[in-house]
């Protein structure tokens, strides 16, 4: 277990003064990471350090966001009851159906977007929606999750945080096909997980909204990467992702600290899925 915040981290603050970001994704075409913010703000930053509010969507609450070959992003809004997609050239529109608290947005190789509705952090009434390329959309056939939030699919699975748990959770995915039986990847203890990230070896990362922690898991074995006791460089950790060219560095988002920050894990991140969308 590394010691907390020790050098080999190589923590860098990207950028300040963001209005509580919670979700983060990068854009292999535009080079830039994308953050949503409490009062329907889109964000950019390039990798000049360059932060840019492109948009604000009236009434919005954002979180959790995800792009396809296009470009277009793909934004969770529970203030509004929705996903907006938004093509950087128009107004955002609606994407399926309306959903209570969607949290975090995944895209798998067939276009179905999986969407977490959290739901109560006390009772477990969570649950995934699944929305199809046609637009149609279905609720996965899963027990209720305890506090639905951060998704990740990697090699047909689709993985999911269980905040209220603690811990993660995956089912098997296939193209026109039901969901099977859940498995629980990891329980957690004393702590509220919330974004997930892969890398290309296959360890997932899993970082924590509350005690400022990220952990790697790999081949079953936790390992506690980041622990910022402090609070003075990571602050409420909610998504991650690797970014970059050679996707080297990965990207924590902290609502609390109103920051994006970098840090190196030694690591190649997983390229996420951008599947080809028709409008």
């Amino acid at each position: 277990m590394k010691a907390p915040l020790d050098d080999a981290l190589d923590l860098t603050t990207l950028a300040k003064g963001l209005d509580h970001a919670e979700g983060v994704c990068w854009d292999p075409v535009r080079r830039c990471l994308w953050a949503g913010g409490e009062d329907g703000q889109i964000y950019s930053l390039d990798l000049a350090g360059t932060l840019t509010m492109t948009y604000r969507i009236e009434g919005g609450m954002l979180l959790g966001l995800a792009l396809d070959a296009s470009g277009a992003l793909y934004v969770c809004d529970p203030g509004n009851h929705t996903v907006w997609r938004y093509d950087h050239e128009n107004a955002p529109t609606r994407y399926g159906p309306f959903i209570n608290y969607p949290n975090y947005a995944s895209f798998a190789p067939d276009g179905t977007l999986y969407v977490s509705d959290s739901g109560s952090f006390v009772v477990a009434t969570g649950s995934i929606v699944a929305i199809s390329p046609d637009g149609s959309s279905r609720v996965l056939d899963l027990p209720p999750v305890d506090f639905a939030n951060g998704l990740s699919v990697y090699e047909g699975y689709l993985y999911y945080v269980a905040s209220a748990l603690p811990g993660v959770w995956r089912v098997s995915i296939a193209e026109g096909a039901n969901v099977g039986e859940p498995e629980l990847v990891t329980a957690l203890s004393r702590c509220v997980p919330d974004g997930l990230a892969f890398d290309n070896a296959g360890s997932l990362y899993i970082s924590c909204y509350q005690p400022n922690q990220v952990w790697r898991l790999t081949s079953g074995e936790l390992d506690l990467i980041i622990d910022d006791w402090t609070g003075e460089f990571i602050l409420s950790p909610t998504n991650i992702a690797f970014y970059g060219d050679e996707l080297d560095r990965l990207a924590l988002v902290s609502l609390c600290g109103h920051s994006l920050t970098s840090v190196n894990v030694a690591a190649t991140g997983e390229p996420i899925l951008r599947p080809a969308i028709k409008e």
